[in-house]
Order: structure tokens, then C-alpha cells, then sequence
């Protein structure tokens, strides 16, 4: 019965020191970060980010292009741009002038959004190419995920040509 008292006693003492060696370990240890943790996010996101904001972007601009298009079939009115850039439009004489008034101010803000959109949607563009150019450096093979919304983005501008 000694023997089993006295073994009982070491299991008993050598788990407290073992809890505390536990404890003393565990309680001072500052752990360092992994080596990637200094690195910057990764441009993947990025460019993911890039891309869905253009998802909701270029349908809008799309939509706004529409708008002028019908507005101006339906009205009848002609729209110019000089030299400058600037934009005026010819109304038909039997048009009245609350109605001509009316459609100049539709015109002007659909015009204004279209401008908007389209330098957020080159802005976005210009920082993909930008990410995309990060990642080919480091993966040679990477195939640019901006080509489609490039090329619909330029359908886009020359189809506003007025």
C-alpha cells in the first residue's frame, strides 16, 4: 500500500509540475508572425474587387447610353458638340419651348451621368491594368480577366458619339 501511496504522491507531483511548466511556457510565449503576414494583400482580391465594381458599373452606363439614344429619337431634337466639347441641341420649330426646355435638362443630366460613369469605369480599368501587369510579373502564364470589359467599354464610348 506504501508503494501505491508513494507513486500516487510522484503521478501527483509531477502533474503539478508539468501544469505548471504548462503554465509558465504557454503564459510567457509571444508568438511571431508567419513570414507572409509583412507582405501586402494579395492583388487577386484586388482585381476581384476591380471587377465587380465594373459588373455594376458598365450595365449602368449602358443603360444611361440607352436613355439619351430614346430621348433623343423620341424628341426629334438633333444634339451637336463643338470643337471644345461642348454640347447643344437643335429642337424642331413646332417643339414648344417648356417642352424643349424640358428635354435640354434631361439630356444634360443623362450627359453628365454617362460622363461620370464612364471616367469611374476608365479609372477602375486603368487600376486592373495595373494589378493585372502586378500579377503577369509574377505569374507569366496569368491571362487578363479585363480584355471582355475593355472591349465593352470601348463599344460603349463609340456608341455615345454624338
Amino acid at each position: 500500500m506504501t508503494y501505491y501511496l508513494i507513486i500516487v504522491y510522484i503521478i501527483y507531483k509531477l502533474n503539478n509540475g508539468i501544469n505548471l511548466l504548462y503554465i509558465n511556457f504557454f503564459t510567457n510565449y509571444i508568438p511571431k508572425p508567419c513570414s507572409f503576414a509583412n507582405k501586402p494583400l494579395m492583388s487577386n482580391l484586388d482585381l476581384f474587387n476591380v471587377i465587380t465594381e465594373l459588373n455594376t458599373l458598365l450595365p449602368q452606363l449602358a443603360d444611361f447610353i440607352n436613355q439619351f439614344h430614346n430621348i433623343v429619337n423620341q424628341s426629334g431634337i438633333n444634339v451637336v458638340t463643338d470643337i471644345m466639347g461642348n454640347m447643344s441641341i437643335d429642337v424642331p420649330k413646332d417643339m414648344p419651348d417648356s417642352v424643349a426646355n424640358n428635354i435640354s435638362k434631361r439630356i444634360g443630366i443623362i450627359d453628365r451621368l454617362i460622363t461620370t460613369r464612364g471616367q469611374e469605369v476608365n479609372d477602375l480599368l486603368l487600376r486592373g491594368l495595373s494589378l493585372e501587369n502586378k500579377i503577369k510579373l509574377e505569374n507569366p502564364n496569368y491571362l487578363s480577366q479585363l480584355s471582355e470589359k475593355i472591349a465593352e467599354f470601348k463599344r460603349l464610348n463609340d456608341s455615345f458619339r454624338h
